[in-house]
């Protein structure tokens, strides 16, 4: 019974303990005493006094714990070059005073602004961006709440349009260090989105005349997520004349600039305007105009201004070249010079650079030469072309081609070079010849015969037939046929004959032993033979 009795009072103290506990658990520090007691009765009945047990007691140690309330959060814009802020609460739950470090970082770069949000209303004020940056929250008693404003600056950039940052917040016990709370905060950018501002720009000719008119054609589309509105395009002539002009959505006011009032471009539409302007009949030749437009647009509260691409264009120039072989096809053999003789033209209406080019299919190396003396002889004074050497318009410049045939295996291999002349004032303007070269190398055939022939018996006299050929198209210089009397027999004296002609022993039966017969050269598709005799000993 008695234990009973003990066991039902710890059991009771335990829950008188427990009676003062807190949200965020007991404070630290605080001090927890607890005893025993006894209550029981003599045999007869009679109760006796309370027993007490010793006192116990032990100090509650600190805990460090945090909360930053909402975890996530996420926010779509309306514009590019705007502040995204976000009102975050940051809770001590843990059971003792601590500071809380802050952080912050974007996935994209942006920068992020923490602020202390001293009135808890959600909103970051102007006398609460004056107090600056905060990195933490000062000392904060358990149970405590700290207010932050997050500031995320999305900067000016079209191309964000439907893309997103993730920025977390970070909030760091100093009391201990590894615990830690966050919150991820996601930006999505929509915004306007004129992809090809810098393309859009277009002139139908980059050459007029003075006094000729010019058509600058401009084209936009909103590629982005929101309405780009009070759109207004303006062009200040660059020195041209207004002549007309359309749109295809808004007004026009002629003036200087010209201003097109576009309005409302969606999502997705285009608006294509014209600008025809003249080139005052005065300007000089070569005179350039360089012209562009601007465009401004309002996307949330934002009014952005950007440029198009710029065109220029040239008065009076016009571009041409040609280019004139005196001829396109050659024959050579291996290591030979290669020339082709070439005229250029400037055929436009101004000073310009004519560039020479090539492509060899079998990748010779060109060099070109003016032509100093204009007489068709490539001389020692002829000089390398350089590529600053200019043309008056209408006027010629001679130029020689010059390579070397290389060593090829094949007969007839050809060597196809397109040469080609560009106008250096402007690279579209080129022309092009196509010279053949072809490459003889000689093809050589041997065959030797007896007569008789068969077993012979000594004595008899046998006659050697060495029959050549070139069946190729180029020559075989230095050409010589050698035999010798072979073991066994004696060559016999004056019989050496070339292609039926005698060869006499001093020219062609060398030290007494070797059949040594100079044919000279042997052209492409020539035959012929040396004969000898010998006696079988």
């Amino acid at each position: 019974m008695k234990s009973i009795y003990l066991a039902l009072l710890s059991i009771l103290g335990m829950a008188v303990m427990f009676d003062n506990a807190f949200a965020s658990g007991t404070p630290s520090g605080t001090v927890v005493s607890s005893r025993s007691r006894v209550i029981y009765t003599t045999a007869s009945g009679a109760n006796s006094d309370t027993l007490y047990s010793n006192p116990i007691s032990f100090m509650v140690a600190q805990n460090a714990a945090l909360n930053i309330t909402p975890p996530t959060r996420s926010s779509t814009t309306s514009s590019d070059n705007v502040n995204v802020d976000y009102p975050l609460s940051l809770t001590n739950s843990g059971n003792g005073p601590d500071n809380f470090n802050l952080t912050a970082s974007s996935s994209r770069g942006w920068t992020v602004t923490l602020y202390s949000d001293a009135n808890g209303n959600n909103v970051l004020d102007p006398a609460e961006i004056s107090a600056g940056a905060i990195t933490t929250t000062g000392q904060l008693k358990e149970d405590s709440v700290y207010k932050i404003m997050v500031r995320i600056v999305v900067p000016h950039d079209p191309t964000l349009n439907g893309l997103s940052d993730v920025t977390t917040v970070k909030g760091t016990s100093v009391f201990t260090s590894s615990k830690t709370a966050n919150s991820a905060l996601t930006t999505t950018v929509n915004t306007v989105n004129f992809s090809n501002i810098g393309a859009g720009l277009t002139v139908n000719t980059a050459s007029p005349n003075a006094g000729q008119n010019v058509t600058y054609t401009f084209t936009v589309t909103n590629n982005g997520a929101v309405a780009a509105t009070g759109v207004s395009f303006s062009d200040l002539l660059s020195g041209l004349t207004y002549v007309s002009s359309t749109t295809t959505e808004g007004t026009v006011t002629n003036g200087t600039p010209v201003v097109f009032t576009v309005g409302t471009i969606a999502p997705g539409a285009t608006v294509t305007v014209t600008l025809t302007l003249n080139v005052p009949s005065g300007a000089a030749l070569g005179t350039v105009y360089n012209n562009e437009m601007d465009v401004t647009y309002t996307a949330g509260s934002n009014i952005f201004t950007s440029s198009s691409n710029g065109q220029s264009v040239t008065v009076g120039v016009t571009r041409g070249v040609a280019i004139n072989p005196t001829s396109t096809a050659s024959t050579h053999e291996p290591e030979d010079s290669i020339k082709y003789y070439f005229t250029l033209k400037n055929t436009g209406n101004a000073k310009d650079v004519l560039l020479m080019s090539y492509s060899s299919s079998l990748s010779l190396t060109w060099k070109f030469y003016k032509d100093v003396n204009n007489n068709g002889i490539y001389q020692a004074n002829d000089t390398q072309l350089a590529i600053t050497d200019s043309v008056n318009f209408g006027d010629n410049l001679n130029v020689f081609a010059i390579s070397v045939t290389p060593v090829v295996g094949t007969d007839q291999s050809q060597d196809i070079t397109t040469f080609t002349v560009t106008s250096k004032g402007d690279n579209t303007k080129f022309q092009s010849s196509i010279a053949t070269t072809t490459i003889d190398i000689a093809v050589i055939s041997l065959t030797k015969a007896v007569a008789p022939f068969g077993s012979q018996p000594p004595g008899t006299q046998m006659t050697y037939t060495v029959n050549y050929a070139n069946t190729g198209h180029g020559k075989a210089y230095n050409f010589v046929i050698q035999d010798h009397a072979p073991d066994s027999t004696t060559y016999v004296p004056g019989t050496i004959t070339l292609n039926g002609s005698p060869v006499s022993d001093a020219i062609g039966f060398i030290n007494g032993k070797w059949i040594n017969v100079p044919v000279g050269t042997v052209a492409g598709g020539a035959t012929g033979n040396v004969q000898f005799k010998i006696t079988i000993n």
